[in-house]
């Protein structure tokens, strides 16, 4: 690959969304994610996220990168909410290995982005059922077989199933306290139990329900460890910060479209508005306005270095709430022609409803912000 700088890539994928969004209300209904979709944004530079600029790739330090980053993902998300979810999940999957400042992990680190600098996707599988959507109280286990490791649980939305190559995980082996971080490489491998993973259940999610965030079992699944221990609190305060700003990125880029969409349909009416959809429009706006604020707030809060992880963790959860009670009280103003298939404001509703449930999930997430505000 040739050396693109952000502003390449930015303008790339500004590209390829203009041509996502043409289709905008077909890929609104889709239920499957299209590989096509992906070739285009690696062709664009995207993968570039995943990998230091030591390297020829985009990352220097979370503080230099998160605003650029969130801008791709949101351009993405303003023609397809699903392929931006998934799309985020690389640099956030990656940054682990950005993030962790250890000997141990270099080689590894590079093999890993050299994967990304050939094409391949990198996404997560780790959430379990029953844990509340918190990693460390994963119930996988981890035993090692000479010099591979092989995994034995149940995982759920593994986003991106099918597209990605590499998706990490967390297991425990048995003789060590803590969980630790582990990949499993995706190509070639079967669901059918025969290569120990199998799909229990594919995605039928109502919001976000073209990103294949199928359900697994693991029995004996070979992964490869990380080389370096603890890796998931050693790039924690990393992974804290980028991660919850490209979810919110994905939701922001969800609102830009709506609200351009809801601008152009109620302005064409605005002289008849009844007094009601004036007053459901105005704080449907101050909504917008304020979803705005707590975005931009955050990253400049992580682009400062001051409290970044909190304020990041805040404005994820503030704007999902703003954009859940934004997309139901536009619907109202609209009218009942926001829920059919030629207009996507129904979909959108759900799907930034969905996103407030993504890592973390809204119980564990007013944990970390419990946490977050009283630890220096």
């Amino acid at each position: 690959m040739s050396s693109m700088s952000m502003a390449d890539v930015r303008d790339a994928i500004a590209a390829v969304a203009h041509e996502f969004g043409k289709d905008r209300n077909e890929r609104a209904a889709r239920t499957a994610l299209d590989r096509n979709d992906f070739e285009h944004l690696a062709d664009a530079g995207f993968l570039r996220v995943g990998v230091p600029a030591t390297m020829g790739g985009l990352w220097t330090n979370v503080a230099g990168i998160v605003r650029g980053y969130c801008e791709l993902v949101r351009e993405i998300a303003r023609a397809d909410p699903s392929v931006a979810l998934v799309a985020s999940m690389h640099p956030a999957v990656l940054a682990f290995w950005l993030a962790a400042d250890d000997g141990s992990l270099r080689p590894q680190a590079e093999r890993f982005f050299e994967t990304a600098l050939a094409g391949h996707w990198w996404g997560t599988v780790i959430s379990e059922p029953g844990s509340g959507g918190d990693p460390m109280r994963t119930r996988t286990r981890a035993r090692r077989e000479n010099d591979r490791w092989l995994l034995t649980g149940t995982k759920h939305f593994g986003s991106g199933s099918g597209v990605t190559s590499f998706m990490i995980t967390m297991a425990r082996a048995d003789d060590e306290p803590e969980p630790d971080v582990f990949v499993i490489d995706m190509r070639e491998r079967k669901w059918d139990g025969s290569t120990g993973l199998r799909m229990t259940r594919a995605w039928d999610g109502h919001g976000m329900m073209a990103t294949q965030s199928h359900a697994f079992e693991l029995r004996d699944c070979a992964a490869e460890r990380s080389a370096a221990a603890n890796l998931y609190a050693a790039s924690a305060p990393i992974v804290g910060q980028l991660t919850p700003l490209l979810f919110t990125a994905v939701i922001m880029g969800v609102l830009d479209s709506a609200a351009e969409l809801a601008r152009g349909t109620i302005g064409a009416r605005v002289a008849g508005l009844r007094a009601y959809e004036r007053v459901a429009w105005t704080e449907t706006s101050n909504e917008l306005w304020l979803a705005e604020q707590a975005f931009e707030g955050a990253l400049r809060s992580v682009e400062s270095n001051h409290r970044g992880a909190l304020a990041a963790a805040r404005a994820k959860l503030t704007v999902a709430g703003l954009a859940e009670s934004a997309l139901a009280r536009l619907g109202r103003v609209v009218g009942g022609a926001s829920y059919s298939r030629g207009q996507p404001f129904g979909q959108w509703g759900q799907d930034v409803r969905a996103l407030g449930f993504l890592r973390p999930p809204w119980g564990y997430a007013f944990d970390q912000l419990i946490a977050l505000e009283f630890v220096d």
